[in-house]
């Protein structure tokens, strides 16, 4: 459709009489919309894509770190390689694509890994203690017995993701762990450590919701505000476990150890296995907690 005809559908278009006034306003109408279409195109950013590393170039760099100089891998694509037992010990990996990638056994302690891409990565049993993994994509990945020990994964994308057997000690607020499963993994309150304070799983605000935490260590943990819908805690060990405004609607609590936990405002509406949990008359603020009515 031509200018004057979306004018004339506008109503706008002038008559006879005014023509030259007309012929004026189609005009700086005409400018108007070029100087519009210039700036359009100068503000539209192509995402080029990024050229995938190759190992050569990957294991070049690693070698080149020093202590003072932690090797810098920012933005780099290393999706699909096979990186299993890989040392990237402090490696700076803000953004980077490490799609599918098998990091079996790999050492990623101190690393930074905010905002990178991990989807549907092996990385089991890999080290990721002291590890940074903000907002990272771990979507479906292979976490089975890593270790997350000190690591910070506040908002990270854990959704699907295995992590059976895993070793967690972190800050997981808002995380991301819909339909995840935790098997049998250990984010109980480590003992060895209290002269440096409680060091103990932070799931503040984390979309746990359909997620398997069988037989699971969540001694001492913090899932206050955490969205626990669905999920599975047959025989997981919530002992003195945080669970203050925690939603647990439809979840299993077959055989779970809640004794001292805390489960102010908690919602334990259509749960399953109600009568077989452990320790129920030992909980903290029970009377302020939500039950289905008798």
């Amino acid at each position: 459709m031509g200018l004057l005809q979306a004018l004339f559908l506008l109503g706008s278009v002038p008559s006879t009489a005014d023509a030259a006034p007309a012929t004026q306003c189609l005009r700086e109408s005409h400018s108007v919309a070029q100087r519009l279409a210039r700036a359009a195109k100068s503000a539209w950013v192509v995402d080029t894509p990024r050229s995938r590393m190759d190992l050569a170039t990957l294991k070049s760099k690693l070698a080149a770190a020093t202590d003072a100089s932690a090797p810098d891998l920012r933005q780099a694509d290393l999706s699909g390689l096979n990186l299993n037992g890989v040392n990237f010990k402090r490696a700076d990996l803000t953004g980077a694509r490490l799609v599918g990638t098998k990091l079996v056994g790999a050492n990623l302690f101190a690393s930074d890994l905010t905002d990178a891409v991990l989807a549907d990565a092996d990385l089991s049993r890999a080290n990721l203690d002291g590890s940074v993994l903000r907002r990272a994509n771990f979507q479906r990945a292979n976490l089975e017995g890593a270790s997350l020990f000190a690591t910070i994964l506040e908002s990270a994308d854990l959704s699907s993701a295995k992590l059976d057997g895993t070793r967690i000690i972190g800050y997981l607020r808002g995380a991301k762990l819909a339909g995840a499963s935790l098997r049998g993994a250990n984010a109980g309150a480590d003992p060895g450590n209290q002269s440096m304070g409680v060091m103990r799983a932070t799931f503040i605000g984390a979309d746990l919701s359909g997620a398997d935490l069988s037989e699971a260590n969540l001694f001492k943990a913090d899932l206050s505000h955490a969205d626990l819908t669905g999920a599975k805690l047959v025989r997981t060990n919530l002992m003195y476990a945080d669970l203050i405004q925690t939603d647990l609607t439809r979840a299993d609590l077959t055989g779970a150890k809640l004794a001292k936990a805390n489960i102010d405002e908690a919602l334990f509406t259509q749960v399953v296995g109600l009568s077989k949990i452990e320790g129920l008359d030992q909980v903290r603020n029970r009377e302020k907690a939500k039950f289905d009515a008798k």
